[in-house]
C-alpha cells in the first residue's frame, strides 16, 4: 500500500524537523511497517521547465530541428525531433546529467552535453515515456506538451508535474487487523496521535438532496449488507480528471480512467471506504431501482475486467431489480459501468460482511481493491462520508453536476461501541510500566476513545474505526497503551517468584537437535513449506489423493490438500532451487495430517481432530554424477548418533511408489521403524522438473521420542593414533552394503570403523555388478599399530570378502 505524503499533510501538520524516515520510522515502531520511503523528485533530478523560443531546421538532417530553449535566466540549444514542437511551447528538458531512457525502452541513460548530426545539444526535450510517465494519448514523436500549467522557465519539473511527493510503501499484511488504515485520512489520525499533533476534523459538504429522479433502494439481506447508500447525481462529464488528482491516483498507484472512475478511486485511497459508480440511463426505470440480493445458482455476470463470472447463492449481487449490475464488494459489471456518454450517474457506498467478500474473492479467483479492504471488516460510519466526498469531489470537478435524488439508505440496527473497564494497576501490572493514569487518559483520548475515569478506574467507549473486530476486550485496550507510549519504554525486568521449570516436550528437542546437527554441521538449510500441497505433485510421486485430507475452503485454490507427508513440498524446494545452486541439501521439521487412526486425539462432540504427528524430513541433490543416496544416509546417521540411539538402515520391506526400487532402506532403532531413507525414482523426479538424482529422508519424530532412549558409554580417547586404510572391490549387484557391513564388523577387534564412501555401476565394470569403495579405521588400545599388522588385518578382510561375498579386488 503506498501512502503520499501530500496527501497526510491535508488533514495533519507534522513537525517540520520530523524527517520523512524518522517519519517511516514511528509509523514503523509502533504500528505497521514501512518497507520503503521514495521521494519521487529524485527521477527528475536535473530536469526543468522549459520554453522554446525558436525553432530552425537542422542542417544536416531532414526530421530533425535546432531548438532555442529558456531554461530560465538563460537559453541553449537543443537538437530535437518532436513532431508537435511549436515555438512558445512549455516542455520538458532533461539537462546533462539527468538520467533518461530512450524513446521510452532500455535501461536509463544518463545524459551528456554532445554533438548530434554536427550540431550542438546541450540536453534533451523530452517525451512522457523518456522520463517515466504514461501518456496514452502522446504520438510516437510528440514531445511533452505543458503549455497548460503555470510552471515558468526554469521550475523544477518534479515541481511542474506535481511529481514532488515522498512516498511511503506500507506492508500490506501488516494492515490484516488495520482497517482503519486503509486510507490516507486513517493514516494521518495515526501519525497525529503519534507526533501529538492536531487532526484536521473530516467533513465533507453535506448533500443537497433532489427529487427529480425516484430511487428505491432495496436490501434483500441486511446480514451480508448491513449498510447501502445511494443517490443519483445528474449533468456529470465523463473526461479527464485534473492534473492533481492524476498524480495523486499515479502515486499510489492506481492509473487515470476519467473523471468519475477516478474520483471513486480517490475516495478510497482517502477514507478507505470503496465506491462505485453505475450509469443511470443504462438502469432506467421510474422509479431507478437498485436491488442488493444473493446471486441465483448457475447466475453470470460479465466483470470490468471483461471476464464472465458463473455464480453461486453464496455471492451477493448489486442488481436493477432483474439482472446483475456488479458483483458486491469485489467488482462492477461491464455493462453499467460508466461510459464517455454518461451523464447521470449513482454514486453506491455500502458496507458488505468481511467473510462473504473474502468467499466470494476467493471462490472466483477474483482481487480487487474494494475486496481487499470489505474483507478486514470496514467501519459502517464511513459510508457516509465516503458519499459526501465523492459528490462534492464530482460537484468540483463537473460544475454542472447536481443531485437529483434523496439519498437512499437501507441500514440494519448497529450494536453499540464496546465499553471496557479496567484500573491503572491493571495496565501497569500487564505492561511492567508504572504509567500514571493521567497518562493513560491522554493517550486514549488521542486515539479517540471516549474516556469515563473514576479514581484510578477506566471506562472507554471503543471509536467506531476501531470495533470492528480490532479492539474487543482489555487487553486489546492495553496493547494500544503501550505501543503509542513505546514498547522500548517498558523495561526488562525478571519475575520475583518461584518458578517450576515446566515438562520439556521431547519432540522439541529432538527438532532442535535436528537444526544442530543439519544446520551447524551438515551444512544443510532449513525450509518451512505450506501445510497444503498441490494435487499435481502428490500424483506425480505416485500417491492417490483418496489418502490425502481435502479443504473444504482452501486458502489457495491450487494448494487444497493438507500435507500428509513433507516430502512432496520438499522436492517442489528442489525443483525452483536446482538451478541456482549446485548442491541443494534442505530439512524441515514439522507436523504433517494424515486419516484417524486408532489413538488419534478427537474433539468435542462430533468434531473430530486429524490425526497430526511431527516428522522430520530431508532432501539432497548435487549437480553431477554424484550417488545422493549417501549423503542423506550420511545426515540420519549423525542424527542418530547425536540423539544416543544405535541406527540400523535395511532393505525395506514395502517399496514406496515414489522410491527407487534398489538405492532406499528403512531406519530402524531399538528393532522399531523409524523412517525411510532413498533416492527418489528417476521418473518421479522427471515429472517434478528436477534434473539431477535426488535422496530424501523421513524420520517420525513422536514415534522416535516414544522410544526407550539408550544408556550413553564413556569411552575414553585413545592415546594412540589411528591407521586408515581404503579398499575397493566387485561384487555381485543384488550384494548389500548392509550384509557387507555386519560381516567387517566380526573380523577384527583392531578395526574401530568401516564407512561405504563409493558405490559404482558403469564403465569398466561388467553389467550386473558392482564396486564398492570402503574406509578403514584401525586402532589399538594399548600399543600404535604397526604397518605389517594392518596389512595382515586388510589380508583377513580381502579374504573373507572373497569368500563370503565372491569379492575381486581393484587395483
Amino acid at each position: 500500500m503506498l501512502i503520499s505524503k501530500k496527501w497526510l499533510n491535508d488533514f495533519v501538520s507534522l513537525p517540520k524537523d520530523l524527517s520523512d524516515q524518522s517519519i517511516a520510522d514511528l509509523i514503523t515502531n509502533s504500528t505497521v511497517e514501512v518497507e520503503q520511503v521514495s521521494d519521487q523528485s529524485d527521477s527528475f533530478d536535473q530536469m526543468i521547465v522549459g520554453v522554446v523560443e525558436t525553432i530552425t531546421a537542422h542542417p544536416n538532417a531532414d526530421k530533425l530541428r535546432l531548438c532555442q530553449v529558456n531554461v530560465g535566466g538563460r537559453t541553449t540549444q537543443i537538437v530535437c525531433g518532436g513532431e508537435n514542437l511549436q515555438e512558445g511551447m512549455k516542455v520538458a528538458v532533461a539537462l546533462p546529467g539527468a538520467k533518461v531512457r530512450w524513446h521510452g525502452e532500455g535501461d536509463l541513460v544518463e545524459l551528456q552535453k554532445t554533438k548530434i548530426r554536427g550540431e550542438e545539444s546541450e540536453g534533451m526535450i523530452c517525451a512522457s515515456a523518456e522520463i517515466g510517465l504514461d501518456c496514452e494519448k502522446e504520438g510516437e514523436r510528440d514531445i511533452l506538451d505543458l503549455s497548460h500549467s503555470d510552471a515558468q522557465a526554469g521550475e523544477p519539473l518534479a515541481k511542474a508535474l506535481q511529481m514532488d511527493d515522498v512516498i511511503f510503501e506500507v506492508e500490506h499484511k501488516s494492515l490484516t487487523n488495520r482497517p482503519d488504515l486503509m486510507g490516507h485520512y486513517g493514516m494521518a489520525r495515526e501519525l497525529a496521535t503519534l507526533t501529538k499533533t492536531s487532526l484536521k476534523e473530516y467533513r465533507p459538504s453535506k448533500i443537497t438532496e433532489g427529487k427529480k429522479i425516484k430511487l428505491n433502494v432495496e436490501v434483500k439481506d441486511s446480514d451480508l449488507c448491513p449498510r447501502y447508500l445511494a443517490v443519483v447525481v445528474e449533468g456529470v462529464e465523463v473526461k479527464d480528471s485534473p492534473l492533481w488528482m492524476q498524480q495523486r491516483l499515479r502515486s499510489c498507484g492506481i492509473r487515470p480512467i476519467n473523471t468519475i472512475v477516478d474520483i471513486t478511486n480517490y475516495v478510497l485511497l482517502e477514507t478507505g471506504e470503496p465506491m462505485h459508480a453505475f450509469d443511470a440511463d443504462v438502469l432506467g426505470g421510474d422509479p431507478v431501482v437498485i436491488e442488493v440480493r444473493r446471486a441465483q445458482k448457475g447466475e453470470k455476470i460479465l466483470c470490468l475486467d471483461e471476464k464472465e463470472y458463473l455464480l453461486d447463492e453464496d455471492t451477493l449481487l448489486i442488481t436493477d431489480g432483474k439482472n446483475p449490475l456488479a458483483i458486491a464488494g469485489v467488482m462492477g459489471g461491464e455493462g453499467s459501468g460508466v461510459q464517455e456518454k454518461t451523464t447521470r450517474i449513482i454514486f453506491e457506498a455500502a458496507n458488505f460482511d468481511a467473510v462473504s467478500i473474502r468467499k466470494t474473492s476467493q471462490k472466483l479467483a477474483l482481487r480487487s481493491e474494494s475486496s481487499a479492504r470489505f474483507e478486514k471488516s470496514l467501519d459502517p460510519v464511513l459510508c457516509e462520508n465516503a458519499l459526501r466526498r465523492a459528490v462534492e469531489l464530482t460537484q468540483e470537478l463537473c460544475p454542472g453536476a447536481r443531485v437529483c435524488s434523496t439519498v437512499e439508505e437501507k441500514a440494519k440496527k448497529f450494536s453499540s461501541l464496546p465499553e471496557l473497564t479496567f484500573s491503572t494497576q491493571f495496565v501497569n501490572d500487564r505492561l511492567g510500566s508504572s504509567l500514571e493514569t493521567k497518562e493513560i487518559q491522554d493517550i486514549l483520548e488521542r486515539l479517540g476513545f471516549v474516556v469515563k475515569e473514576k479514581k484510578e478506574e477506566f471506562t472507554v467507549v471503543v471509536p467506531s474505526w476501531r470495533a470492528t473486530k480490532d479492539i474487543q476486550i482489555v487487553e486489546d485496550v492495553i496493547e494500544e497503551v503501550a505501543r503509542i507510549s513505546g514498547y522500548d519504554g517498558i523495561l526488562s525486568t525478571l519475575p520475583h517468584f518461584c518458578m517450576t521449570p515446566p515438562v520439556q516436550d521431547p519432540v522439541r528437542l529432538l527438532i532442535q537437535k535436528a537444526r544442530e546437527v543439519f544446520s551447524f554441521h551438515a551444512g544443510a538449510s532449513e525450509v518451512y513449506q505450506y501445510a497444503f500441497a498441490r494435487p499435481e505433485t502428490i500424483e506425480a510421486l505416485g500417491e492417490s489423493l483418496e489418502d490425502s485430507l481435502k479443504l473444504e475452503n482452501p486458502l489457495a485454490s491450487d494448494r487444497p490438500y493438507l500435507v500428509r507427508s513433507l516430502i512432496p513440498n520438499l522436492l517442489e524446494t528442489v525443483t525452483q532451487n536446482q538451478h541456482l545452486f549446485d548442491e541443494v541439501r534442505i530439512f524441515q521439521a514439522e507436523r504433517v495430517f494424515q486419516k484417524e487412526r486408532e489413538g488419534a486425539v478427537s474433539g468435542v462432540g462430533s468434531e473430530k481432530l486429524v490425526y497430526q504427528p511431527h516428522f522430520l524430513c530431508g532432501a539432497y541433490a548435487r549437480k553431477g554424477d554424484v550417488d545422493p543416496f549417501w549423503q542423506a544416509k550420511a545426515m540420519v546417521e549423525s542424527f542418530a548418533k547425536a540423539i544416543g540411539f544405535s541406527m540400523e538402515l535395511r532393505p525395506a520391506e514395502k517399496v514406496l511408489s515414489w522410491q527407487h526400487p534398489v538405492r532406499q532402506a528403512e531406519m530402524v532403532i531399538n528393532g522399531q521403524r523409524v523412517g525411510v531413507v532413498a533416492e527418489v525414482d528417476p521418473e518421479k523426479s522427471k515429472h517434478l522438473g528436477i534434473d539431477q538424482r535426488v535422496s530424501v529422508f523421513e524420520i517420525n519424530l513422536d514415534f522416535l521420542a516414544s522410544l526407550p532412549t539408550q544408556p550413553v558409554k564413556y569411552e575414553p580417547i585413545t592415546a594412540y593414533p589411528s591407521v586408515e586404510r581404503d579398499l575397493a572391490f566387485v561384487v555381485d549387484a543384488r550384494v548389500e552394503c548392509q550384509r557387507v557391513q555386519e560381516s567387517l564388523t566380526k573380523i577384527s577387534p583392531l578395526l574401530i570403523c568401516s564407512d561405504f564412501f563409493d558405490v559404482y555401476c558403469g564403465k569398466g565394470v561388467e553389467e550386473g555388478e558392482k564396486s564398492l569403495a570402503l574406509h578403514f579405521s584401525f586402532c589399538a588400545k594399548d600399543r600404535t599399530l604397526a604397518s605389517e599388522e594392518v596389512d595382515q588385518e586388510m589380508k583377513k578382510i580381502r579374504e573373507m570378502l572373497a569368500k563370503d561375498f565372491h569379492a575381486t579386488m581393484r587395483s
